[in-house]
């Protein structure tokens, strides 16, 4: 109880600059659905009540969004084509799991060797280039982006201890997406499958582990119980993704509520951020005291492999498509320019 009260508050508390007052005269009311990643219960997906909490306040209760959470009639791997064909107006996907239906999707999502901070994300995403080049990407799918949320870094989570990269080949984990062909690199045959089907998938033995999602997730997830080892280096710093409606949806709207929406987006991403920072720490002390805990740190050898792969990764999405050549282009030089 006392989590989802910190996320709803986390989640509605205003931007200064960003309050918006509801018209004076009363409007057309507009009840739309939003499909998430997540199980209902989930940390982060207890965040996007919040955010329809936020909308339905500015808007003087003239929209009003309902979540649809995963497996509640959208599966997580259904949110992007849910959004795409108008079946929901608006979603919030893993773009590791539409790989084949949008791949600069899963740039934005975060190459291994991307930026590893929020700040740094947010400010790739604002005046780095990838605001205008996934604007571009997802209106080519008839989608809106309204911008992206953040959450923490993916690490490898696995139920034997990899004390060298040598100890991943053979192994199957749960890797979507960029993750996935990372992984590759290394040895691991990825599968791609729900968060709501990884704990049975580890119980029963068809994964050996996981390489997609952040630690708070594999707290909440309770993967820990199957699967006891993390790895020390993360394979990306941090994650964004997107907040995308329906393109005629949103042409739907008028003008304030369109604004209300892009507004509570920017809300919702930080309260994300937020959410990553005040309970991160908690996160990996409830795993370890579970008898979950690091690996020792890599050689100078496995650091090496370990960059080599990520390089390989971001050649290979830079030659997917003309929108993923822009987005690691526009990431590489924003890099360059910050000395990351």
């Amino acid at each position: 109880m006392e989590r989802r009260r910190f996320l709803k508050t986390a989640a509605i508390a205003p931007l200064a600059a960003g309050t918006l007052a509801a018209p004076a005269i009363a409007q057309s009311a507009y009840r739309w659905r939003m499909a998430n990643l997540y199980p209902r219960g989930i940390s982060f997906g207890v965040a996007y009540e919040g955010f329809a909490e936020r909308v339905a306040s500015a808007s003087g209760g003239r929209l009003v969004i309902e979540n649809v959470y995963d497996g509640e009639g959208v599966s997580a791997t259904e949110v992007f084509a849910a959004v795409k064909s108008g079946l929901v107006e608006m979603g919030s996907p893993y773009m590791a799991l539409h790989a084949g239906e949008l791949a600069a999707g899963v740039v934005e999502l975060g190459l291994p060797g991307g930026p590893e901070r929020y700040d740094q994300l947010y400010a790739l995403w604002a005046a780095g280039g990838w605001k205008e080049a996934l604007a571009e990407a997802y209106a080519s799918q008839g989608i809106r982006h309204l911008g992206s949320i953040m959450q923490p870094g993916v690490y490898l989570l696995t139920k034997a201890p990899v004390n060298s990269l040598a100890d991943l080949r053979g192994m199957k984990l749960r890797a979507p997406g960029a993750y996935g062909a990372f992984m590759r690199e290394l040895g691991v045959a990825p599968v791609t499958m729900a968060f709501a089907e990884v704990y049975t998938s580890l119980a029963t033995g068809a994964i050996d582990g996981c390489c997609s999602s952040n630690l708070i997730d594999y707290r909440d997830g309770k993967w820990y119980e199957q699967a006891k080892y993390l790895y020390p280096v993360p394979v990306s710093g941090a994650q964004a993704s997107p907040t995308i409606v329906n393109q005629a949806a949103f042409d739907s709207l008028p003008d304030d509520l369109k604004s209300v929406l892009e507004v509570a987006n920017i809300e919702h991403c930080f309260a994300h951020v937020t959410l990553a920072i005040a309970t991160v720490g908690a996160a990996v002390a409830e795993m370890r005291q579970a008898g979950a805990g690091f690996t020792a740190l890599p050689s100078d050898a496995d650091r090496a492999a370990w960059r080599e792969a990520a390089r390989k990764v971001g050649a290979e999405y830079a030659a997917a498509d003309p929108f993923s050549r822009r987005l690691v282009e526009a990431q590489d030089a924003f890099l360059a320019a910050i000395g990351g």
